[in-house]
């Protein structure tokens, strides 16, 4: 499973190329807090799994609309668990689902008070650094998301980020529109940074109702502000028409 890391981590360690009629700093390289998402298909672009890892690190989760792994592979031991899921409750999240979505959620918060604040700075560099893999994010936890509950009704669709709004290897100037779009438009910044602040507060909430909460119903599901204020926060960030 490591191949898989490796190519995704360089969206993160591309070089962005910059607009000439823009004077933006040079991308900054920062530690990203953010899980990285891998996501496989069969060949009828079917969901296989969503697979969650950190960069440097030896383990990862996977969730798949059917059973859920957890895999570890170090010099001293190989782990690769199966964690078999009732048919019937196949669409309610099991205690598993529910460590590794917040695993996730915890680094989303993470990178969102850093994105927030880097754009209340002005901090172009950073951000297009971040846009280079951020967008990658999203559209890995519309299926992680997906995978867990098996249906994608609950999810915003515009979080499964369409590739023309994504930078790419061969492309990277979606990064350098986004960020030219912000740099000349305040207003919309200060949308974005108050739309980013809600999300961050309805992750929150979400995660002491639900994914950390150890009396938790799990017949319920407590998702419907967050996703609210995620697609709000996705229409701003990709700075698509409200």
């Amino acid at each position: 499973m490591m191949k898989p890391f490796a190519i995704y981590i360089l969206f993160f360690v591309l070089p962005v190329l910059l607009f000439a009629d823009e004077e933006f700093d040079e991308p900054k390289s920062f530690n990203i807090p953010l899980a990285i998402i891998t996501t496989t298909f069969d060949g009828q672009k079917n969901l296989i799994e969503a697979f969650v890892a950190f960069e440097g690190a030896h383990e990862g989760w996977a969730l798949s609309p059917t059973n859920d792994r957890y895999v570890k592979d170090t010099r001293k031991e190989r782990i690769d668990h199966t964690y078999i899921e009732v048919q019937s409750q196949i669409s309610y999240l099991s205690p598993f689902e529910v460590k590794v979505i917040d695993i996730v959620c915890e680094s989303f918060q993470e990178t969102l008070k850093i994105f927030e604040k880097d754009l209340k700075n002005k901090k172009w560099g950073k951000l297009l650094y971040l846009d280079s893999g951020f967008p990658h994010f999203f559209r890995g936890f519309y299926h992680l998301i997906g995978a867990a509950r098996c249906s994608y009704v609950s999810l915003p669709s515009i979080s499964n980020v369409n590739d023309s709004l994504i930078s790419n290897g061969n492309s990277l100037n979606k990064s350098n529109q986004r960020i030219a779009f912000w740099a000349k438009h305040e207003e919309h910044v200060v949308k974005l940074r108050i739309a980013a602040q809600e999300l961050d507060y309805q992750i929150g909430l979400w995660r002491k109702k639900e994914l950390c909460n150890p009396d938790r119903d799990a017949w319920m599901d407590s998702s419907g502000a967050v996703m609210k204020a995620y697609g709000l926060f996705l229409r701003l960030y990709l700075n698509i028409d409200l």
